[in-house]
């Protein structure tokens, strides 16, 4: 099974599925990746699968801005720690670099927790400490380049109208763009997803057009051998989609 890039979360004292710290914090750890994911025969129209991604993600190459919105969604209790990230970003498929913005699902410590957040690998995580997270809330998360390997970071939350905005230095060669729900990296393992409510990713754009999805763009998150998170099939316009928990 092919592994995409991933986004590293660090959890002090994580040890036999306890998790002792009270909140995530980022790890310098670099992203590991795969030669891309493998091909599930009986699901849609070729299908991909991934141990950590589930939504779309294109290859045609030439990318150089993109757009999502979605709707954070809430997680149910868990018996162990479990996490999830809803984000739209450019390359991580078929290379090691990525940018990228999101919000964090998670359930660990006997209670939900949820934040927003930017990345480029391979750096860490950085936090949007000023944007609070409430499952329900509606985001807009765009990654642009502004001119040479200057590209801008933008993050909002539509409900509450908390932003952020910064310009950023990233070198990636803009190969693939993706709108993903993720199982992220937990202290060297990815994590088991967590039980996320359904939700849509809609007004999806690339290089400023809809990304026109198809069937063959889709990825399904399976671990061990089971399907835990599967997006529908594109909307009429191929600009957005719904993402649902099928552990």
């Amino acid at each position: 099974m092919g592994i995409k890039s991933l986004r590293i979360i660090a959890i002090a004292g994580l040890a036999a599925g306890v998790v002792l710290a009270l909140a995530p914090a980022a790890s310098a750890t670099p992203a590991a990746h795969g030669n891309g994911p493998d091909r599930v025969i009986g699901h849609g129209i070729n299908a991909q699968q991934s141990s950590n991604w589930s939504g779309y993600a294109e290859t045609a190459g030439g990318y150089t801005t993109a757009t999502a919105n979605w709707k954070v969604p809430s997680v149910s209790a868990s018996s162990t720690p479990t996490y999830s990230s809803a984000w739209v970003g450019i390359d991580g498929d078929g290379n090691s670099n990525l940018i990228q913005t999101g919000t964090e699902a998670d359930y660990y410590s006997g209670s939900a927790h949820y934040d927003a957040w930017w990345e480029i690998l391979p750096a860490a995580e950085t936090v949007i400490t000023k944007i609070a997270v409430h499952p329900g809330d509606s985001f807009t998360g765009t990654v642009a380049k502004v001119s040479g390997t200057t590209w801008k970071i933008t993050l909002k939350d539509d409900t509450t109208g908390a932003s952020y905005s910064a310009n950023h230095t990233y070198r990636g060669p803009g190969h693939s763009v993706e709108y993903i729900q993720e199982a992220p990296e937990v202290n060297g393992s990815i994590a088991q997803i967590a039980h996320f409510s359904t939700f849509s990713f809609s007004g999806l754009t690339v290089n400023g057009h809809g990304p026109a999805l198809k069937s063959a763009d889709e990825i399904l998150l399976v671990q061990n051998g089971h399907t835990y998170s599967t997006p529908s099939a594109p909307n009429s316009a191929g600009n957005g989609f719904s993402v649902s928990y099928t552990g």
